[in-house]
This record gives structure tokens, sequence and C-alpha cells, in this order.
């Protein structure tokens, strides 16, 4: 086999073989294939995509190509769940501690950021010693003791998907329907977990646009599932504006933490958090309702257990827990800059794209896989969607060490908003649930 015949035939949309794809494979983790002729093959499949077939075999093939983690016992039990990425997005590391409060186990293999979303990784690393590195075995271990292992993507597990991902992200062929749901599949698939929940979002922050393509990709990654013997469920939801208040790293944390302090009970976060739970719980068969689910699980923010267990969740990964209740004991930037409402209206819109490209010149994301960020830059939305602005009041609020760009950064945010006149309401964040029948 050649792979610049592989290269022709994909181009001509052709199906390969399952020895095909296998080729390919081993070609990436051999290193035989080089950067261009990969990235040929990448464009290719963008344009032509892949057959359900094609992508099953290339989920399977990634798998294979490193280990796989057994849980053993905890296999049916334990819960994993993920995002296709957003702006703002600090869902994930919300639920974790609320999940584990609720007696489920939680095994995460996340990623760093790339491009102009946030990784969770980076996120959970903006708390001073929270170690992100753990062996497979350390994993297992911890998740027994304490029903929650978290760890950066582990070098054994799927390690060509890491230069898949750097190659598509440069070859501008990351939104690829197959490449994402296998990409997905494959993480997932390989750490173990027996119940899977992904959080598919569409809109202008995120990859996947249309809403309509959100479900076809939500199909195929339950279908790709279904043949791994993976139950997941997918959760549709918008990112046409940023989720929550806070975009960056340190303070999406610290509005993670507000919330499991019960202090955000009303917010679009909240919305996502309680209904990710609560298809958690019935996925396990915890609960008949998902109205049972939130109260129980509304109960376990307002007693304090959620953040009790956030606290423990820290300490195990030798976090520092001060964080939680003193947030200077963050790293926190040189410059708090509000900047001011020039009119009187209502928020209509938050163009979330704009806001992460602000978050990008503040240098809290990265272009490169290598590429060093600044954990404790943001942009704090003080004015959402729906709510009244009057001329001067802070609509946005920048945290900056380097005031180079900040004309440019604050041109982007000021120009994500759309203030009007008319008053409209906040869209659900939550447009529909898909579960594996």
């Amino acid at each position: 086999m050649k792979i610049a015949d592989l290269i022709r035939k994909k181009k001509l949309g052709g199906e390969h073989s399952k020895e095909e794809i296998n080729y390919i494979i081993e070609s990436i983790s051999d290193e035989r294939i080089s950067d261009y002729q990969l990235s040929a093959w990448l464009m290719a499949v963008y344009f032509q995509g892949m057959t359900e077939e094609e992508s099953f075999h290339f989920t399977e093939s990634v798998i294979e190509s490193g280990d796989i983690v057994n849980l053993g016992e905890l296999t049916d039990k334990t819960i994993d769940i993920c995002t296709t990425g957003g702006v703002g997005d600090k869902a994930t590391i919300t639920t974790i501690p609320l999940l584990v409060a609720a007696g489920v186990p939680i095994l995460k293999l996340l990623g760093r950021g790339l491009g102009h979303t946030g990784g969770t990784i980076d996120k959970l690393e903006s708390v001073p010693g929270f170690n992100t590195r753990l062996a497979i075995p350390d994993m297992i271990n911890q998740l027994q003791v304490c029903n929650c292992a978290i760890s950066s993507q582990v070098q054994s597990i799927t390690p060509v998907n890491r230069t898949l991902q750097a190659l598509k992200y440069l070859t501008a062929t990351e939104d690829s329907m197959s490449l994402i749901a296998s990409s997905v599949v494959s993480k997932k698939v390989a750490t173990g977990a027996g119940n899977i929940i992904i959080d598919v979002k569409y809109g202008s922050g995120v990859l996947t646009k249309t809403l309509e393509d959100a479900i076809k990709l939500s199909n195929l990654i339950i279908r790709l599932g279904k043949r791994f013997n993976k139950s997941i469920t997918t959760i549709i939801t918008s990112m046409d504006e940023p989720l929550g208040r806070a975009v960056g790293n340190t303070i999406e944390v610290i509005e993670a933490i507000e919330f499991l302090k019960g202090n955000l009970a009303n917010s679009d976060l909240a919305e996502l958090v309680y209904e990710t739970c609560a298809v958690a719980l019935l996925q396990l068969k915890r609960y008949d309702s998902k109205e049972q689910a939130i109260e129980y699980l509304k109960e376990l923010v307002s007693s304090g257990a959620a953040l009790e267990k956030c606290r423990e969740i820290v300490h195990k990964h030798r976090g520092n827990v001060d964080v939680i209740d003193n947030y200077d004991k963050f790293n926190l930037p040189r410059h708090k800059i509000r900047c001011k409402a020039d009119t009187d209206g209502f928020v209509q819109r938050i163009d979330a794209y704009k806001i992460a490209y602000a978050c990008k010149l503040l240098g809290a994301v990265r272009d490169r896989k290598n590429e060093e960020i600044d954990k404790s830059v943001g942009i704090f939305l003080n004015k959402k969607t729906g709510e009244a602005v009057t001329a001067g009041d802070t609509l946005f609020t920048i945290y900056i060490n380097n005031l180079k760009e900040l004309d440019k950064i604050k041109k982007y945010c000021y120009d994500a908003y759309t203030v009007s006149n008319e008053q409209v309401q906040p869209k659900s964040v939550v447009y529909k649930i898909i579960r594996n029948e």
C-alpha cells in the first residue's frame, strides 16, 4: 500500500477498507507518514467525508493504537462527561464534584485548549499545585478510593489522536463531522467508562455552527458508541454566546466554585449543569424523572455537600484547597479593566466567537499544542443577554497582564455586544437530549 494512493482514493470519493484505514493509523503511529501527506488525507476526508463503516473502522483503529483502561466492576457504574468545546464552558469542572457528591464515580481524561476554545485541563491547572498527570494505575486507584480521577491525556491512550488533533487545527479540517465523532468516541471508549454523556454544542463559538449539524453529529456519535457497546447520551446545547459570565481559565474556576456555593442558582450555567447531572442519574437508573433528579442535585448544592466534595477532589490532586474560600490565593492578573456601556438599552446578543478571540489576544488560549498560555487572564461579562444596560454601567471586565493589545481586545468585546431598546428573553441553553435507544 502507498499513502499517495490512499490520498487519491479518498480525494476521488472512494471508501477505504478496514485494512487501508489500519495502514493509515499504523503509519501515523510509526511516523511513516509525513505531516504533508497526512494533511492532504485530512483535507480529502474533510471534503469527501467518511461512510459510517469507515468511521467505525477508523475509530476502532485509533483505539487500538494505544492502551485501553479496564475499570473492572466499576465500568457500568462510572460516568464520563465531555463536551465538543465551547467559550466559557466550565460545565465539566462544575458537574464533576456535584456527581461525585451524588455517589457517582467519575473518570475524566481531559485535553488542553487549542484554537479559540479553552481546555478543561488548563482551567484545573490554574488551581495552584493541582496535579493532572496521573498514570493509568494511579487513575484507577484514585477512582476506587474517592470516586474521582482526573488526568490530562495519558500518552499511551489513543496516541494518534494528538497528532491528528494538532494537524486538523493547523489545516482547518477540525470541523469534519466524521473526524470529530471519531476523536470523541475513541477517547471515551479507551478510558473504560460504561456510561458516556456528551455535550454537543452548536453556534458561533464552536466548530458545529448549525443545529442541524449538531443533531447529525449527535446521531453519528451515538451510533458509533453503540457499535462499541457503550451507552452514550448527547445533550445538544447552544454556544451562540459564552456559557456563564467568565471566559478564561482562573476566572472560570472561580465561577464554578460560586455555583457550588449556591450563588448562581438561576444562571445558564446552573441550567446546563443540573440538566447534565440529571441525565447522568437517569442513565444510571438512580431516578425515574428528571424533576426528581434535579431536586436531589439542588439539595447537594444547598447543603454544601457538592462544595465539600470539590475540596476533597482538589486535595486528592494536591491542589491548594485554600483557593475555594480565598480567591486571592489564585494567580491573578496585574490589571482589571472595567469597560463601560455608552448607551441605554438591553443586551440582545453576545457573540461567543468575538469574546473567544479577545481571550486569544489576551493569551488565554494556544495556537500550538506545546504553547504556554496565561491562565490568569480572561473576560468577565458583567451584562448578559436580556439584562438592562444604562450608559456608564460596566458592560464587561478585562483581566489582563500585558496592555499591548488592550485597544484591539476592547474592540472585539464591544463588537461582540448588541444593545438595543427591545428587551429579549434569554433562550434555554439546552435544546435537546438524544439517548441511545
